[in-house]
């Protein structure tokens, strides 16, 4: 069954969100990457103007709570990913795919919902199942409200003001918590934090939430059909994923001196810009060459994501650069998708040298 389109990300919402590694490799393998991990996590949450509620990190998955500014959350999620999935590779000598492509959100009434799920976030490793996690590579924001640990980029009066009924003093907020937190989150709150209400499973809150979140972003129902993915979601996630891969190719293909000057240049902030700096335009005509030809999103709709007009990724130029990225890379551009075809390689090192003369020097 096709996936729920995305909503639009509300200006200061609240949201949950679970990121999961994809199959068979971890996200920190060690606990300087799990520092690393919290530390680009602070960054991009203070430069997208971001509050992060409550959190969890482990080996294999990050559960966040969180209020966001006034950018979109997919900004916040990419390039997160994006950069951590760079540290990570280019550290362990690997290229692809860190993060599974679509990550799980849902926005909540934090009046309603935000002291259950502070709640959830911090059972989460508890509930899991004994040995999974006992090598201790986590992190949990349960030591920050217990007052055990400081930490200035997370915010906690909101929670334990919620829990006192608006109580100053710290003792009284941290014995409040400590109560919370000795009992087991109740059954049915697990369940609604990853299915959503049974109104809107993207949205978790009371029927006047919803509807309001509906009127809002003119989304009143989940639809279910292929044509109506949500730009902000499902095309930031080919995003991400293209420009792991592209950087990986470079390592893998292109001179060092080469790799490394694409490589700084061909990041999230960058592909969304308006910039022309070679090979930005490119790797946009691939994704949206992916996004068309899958139905992800219509030529139009990939043109504003990319803040461009529908020329700047006409037929004619997505083939062209098609061309140039067999020239560079000896490879089909389907690779940057998926596992590489049989033939790939041949195909592109069989026609390069024919192409070369007629379009390398475009660069």
């Amino acid at each position: 069954m096709p996936r729920l389109t995305r909503l639009p990300s509300i200006p200061f919402g609240w949201y949950y969100v679970a990121l999961h590694s994809v199959t068979d490799r971890r996200i920190v393998t060690s606990h300087v990457e799990l520092l690393t991990a919290l530390t680009l996590l602070r960054a991009t949450l203070r430069k997208r103007g971001a509050r992060l509620q409550a959190g969890y990190v482990a080996e294999r998955e990050i559960h966040l709570a969180l209020q966001v500014g006034e950018g979109p959350l997919s900004a916040i999620i990419g390039s997160f990913q994006h950069e951590y999935a760079r540290l990570f590779n280019r550290t362990h000598g690997e290229h692809g795919s860190l993060f599974r492509l679509h990550h799980h959100v849902i926005l909540f009434q934090h009046h309603r919902w935000l002291v259950p799920l502070v709640h959830y976030i911090h059972w989460i490793r508890r509930l899991e199942v004994p040995g999974e996690s006992s090598n201790g590579l986590w992190w949990s924001s349960d030591a920050v409200y217990r007052g055990s640990m400081k930490q200035d980029w997370l915010t906690t009066n909101v929670v334990l003001r919620m829990l006192t009924r608006g109580a100053y003093s710290r003792q009284v907020q941290e014995e409040a918590y400590r109560g919370l937190l000795d009992q087991v989150p109740e059954r049915g709150h697990a369940r609604l934090f990853k299915n959503g209400s049974a109104e809107d499973p993207r949205v978790l809150g009371d029927a006047q939430f919803v509807t309001d979140v509906w009127r809002v972003t003119g989304r009143r129902s989940p639809d279910r059909t292929r044509r109506a993915r949500d730009l902000e979601g499902d095309i930031s996630g080919v995003v991400i994923q293209v420009i792991e891969q592209f950087n990986a190719l470079c390592d893998e293909r292109l001179s060092r001196r080469q790799a490394g000057t694409w490589r700084r240049c061909v990041t999230y902030e960058n592909v969304r810009s308006r910039s022309r700096k070679r090979p930005l335009p490119m790797v946009r005509a691939l994704i949206a060459s992916y996004l068309v030809e899958n139905e992800v999103a219509t030529l139009a709709q990939a043109a504003r994501f990319f803040g461009r007009g529908p020329n700047s990724v006409s037929a004619g130029r997505r083939r062209f650069y098609e061309a140039l990225f067999r020239v560079w890379f000896g490879a089909m551009p389907e690779t940057l998708f998926g596992p590489e075809r049989d033939g790939d390689r041949s195909v592109g090192r069989r026609n390069g040298d024919h192409e070369k003369e007629t379009i390398a020097s475009t660069l």
